[in-house]
């Protein structure tokens, strides 16, 4: 049951012993006088019962605690011993020098209550919306746009670890829920090789591959036991995704060899969207460069050019590709009465169907084009061709025009063929095709005529301009990285990700917006001592 949160004036406020200690320049004073104000606490009151239960910590606090507590990049521990002994944050957050206000398990409850209550960006739209209120970000400001990778907050496991904790994850619950079904088990496997000190375990002493193959048979042959002892569960929700998740470990991981034995499949052979943890499991493998790889998560990142806030931020698997939650990213912002007029990105954001979706939003994406094939780098590029889409005709820069097409409909893609007398006799044929055959098609998709103006944009000087308003977000997202924790996941599961995501951009906005307010008022000081220093001279 929420109640206000009234505050009793004593002798150990912070407010009379600090208010000449902190300085007027000090962040935590100005978080107090910008943030406070902000968060109330009936903005959180649906997450309560209405008339039940002890009243709660109040939840503004704890809102707020959780912004210092990214912003310092903190723990929850650490943050509960911060109210507790950091006179700064007390002054912050409006506390009695002698006030213990929360344990740090109310910091992992009240995230809890954000996400069952999808509230976990309600702080950073309301700081947000501030921000565009008092006109420090323009409403069609331009703005770029970039991914970064969050490592997952678990170990690489090997197969046969990996094998181990899907057993570990059912058998856990197991016990308590279907005594029989344990019991059974236990008469067929070693029980004791899927308790919490040893599922990390795998052979004795030195590795051998030997031993590590004839393992595997084994931890296989025990999961499949399991398996089968439990088949028949299908009403607990809960067990059947435990279940289900082992099935898909020794599917997507595990064939048989010549002689029907278990064995791993080798990487190539396994799937794009493999399940990399039953800790973690919507943690994905990813990779930023050839050879960089990764398992966790990306954060995309959308940033205005002259404001440098942050105006959205997204978390998605570690496998997606960067651009694709582009749209959905910018479009977003529309709640918050922001339309940029550019969004700035590299090659990953420059597809057809982001540039005409966000040219429906009243947004021009500026990236560079994508060469989707290699194998056609070097020959005529779709440009040279014209294209009537009314005729429906397409002519190649020799003048031959063509109606033959076929159109896929998966694929959304309509391709011409040029007839192959034209094609053999033409005197460019090696700069047009590559062909075996020697005959030229070309594919027109939806999005045909947004990416040939991308293709006209792109050789433009205003383009190049462009391009150089791309880099800065580089620093911004060290920033997040760097000094407010968003190098590696500190939950797990893609919502909790995303509630990292959110008050990490949070705790960036707010240091920038204090910064900003902190240089409109050191600036007019500075030009009078400076005036004053002229005089003197």
């Amino acid at each position: 049951m929420l109640k206000p949160h009234v505050r009793q004036g004593s002798f150990y406020d912070a407010d009379y012993i600090c208010e000449q200690l902190i300085p007027k320049d000090n962040f935590f004073r100005k978080f107090r006088e910008l943030i406070c104000p902000l968060i109330k606490d009936e903005d959180f009151e649906p997450m309560y019962c209405e008339d039940n239960g002890r009243p709660p910590i109040s939840p503004s606090i704890l809102a707020m605690a959780t912004i210092l507590q990214f912003y310092k990049d903190l723990s929850d521990r650490e943050m509960e011993r911060a109210c507790m002994y950091d006179i700064e944050v007390k002054y912050a957050l409006g506390l009695r020098l002698d006030e213990r206000p929360f344990d740090h398990s109310s910091l992992g409850d009240f995230r809890k209550r954000l996400l069952e209550n999808s509230k976990e960006k309600e702080i950073f739209d309301r700081i947000l919306n501030h921000l565009v209120r008092e006109g420090l970000i323009e409403k069609n400001e331009i703005q770029r746009i970039d991914a970064t990778h969050v490592i997952a907050d678990i170990a690489i496991p090997t197969m046969v670890t990996l094998v181990k904790k899907g057993v570990f994850e059912i058998l856990k619950p197991l016990k308590g829920r279907y005594k029989e079904a344990y019991e059974r088990i236990r008469k067929e496997i070693n029980i004791e090789e899927y308790s919490k000190e040893k599922i990390n375990e795998e052979t004795a002493g030195r590795v051998d591959m030997e031993k590590k193959k004839k393992k595997l048979v084994e931890v296989v042959s025990e999961a499949r036991t399991v398996l089968n002892h439990t088949k028949n569960i299908k009403a607990d929700r809960d067990m059947r995704r435990r279940i289900d998740m082992l099935k898909r470990i020794l599917q997507e991981n595990i064939e048989k060899d010549q002689e029907g034995n278990p064995r791993e499949r080798a990487y190539k052979e396994k799937p794009k969207d493999i399940l990399v943890s039953p800790i973690d499991p919507d943690a994905r493998y990813g990779a930023k460069s050839d050879t960089k790889r990764f398992m966790g998560y990306k954060a995309n990142v959308t940033e205005t050019v002259e404001s440098r806030f942050i105006t959205n931020i997204k978390a998605m698997p570690g496998n997606r590709q960067d651009g694709k939650t582009a749209v959905e990213t910018v479009v977003e912002q529309k709640q918050n009465g922001l339309t940029p007029e550019k969004v700035i990105g590299d090659t990953a954001y420059g597809d057809g169907i982001n540039r005409k979706l966000l040219k429906e939003n009243g947004t021009e994406m500026i990236a560079p084009l994508r060469v989707v094939n290699n194998r056609t780098k070097n020959i005529y590029p779709k440009s040279m061709f014209h294209y009537d889409e009314k005729k429906q005709t397409i002519t190649c820069p020799q003048g031959v025009t063509t109606r033959e097409s076929y159109y896929d409909r998966q694929k959304e893609i309509k391709t011409f063929h040029f007839p192959m007398s034209k094609c053999n006799r033409c005197p460019v044929q090696r700069e047009c095709t590559n062909d075996k055959d020697g005959r030229r098609t070309v594919g027109i998709s939806s999005v045909n005529r947004e990416l040939r103006e991308a293709e006209r944009y792109n050789l433009t000087k205003q383009f190049k301009e462009d391009m150089k308003l791309r880099p800065p977000i580089e620093g911004k997202l060290s920033e997040l990285k760097r000094y407010h924790g968003l190098r590696r996941a500190r939950y797990r599961g893609l919502n909790k990700m995303g509630l990292q995501c959110y008050f990490t951009a949070v705790a960036v906005n707010v240091k920038r917006w204090i910064n900003i307010l902190l240089e409109r008022i050191k600036k007019p000081k500075l030009v009078e001592a400076m005036a004053g220093q002229k005089k003197n001279d």
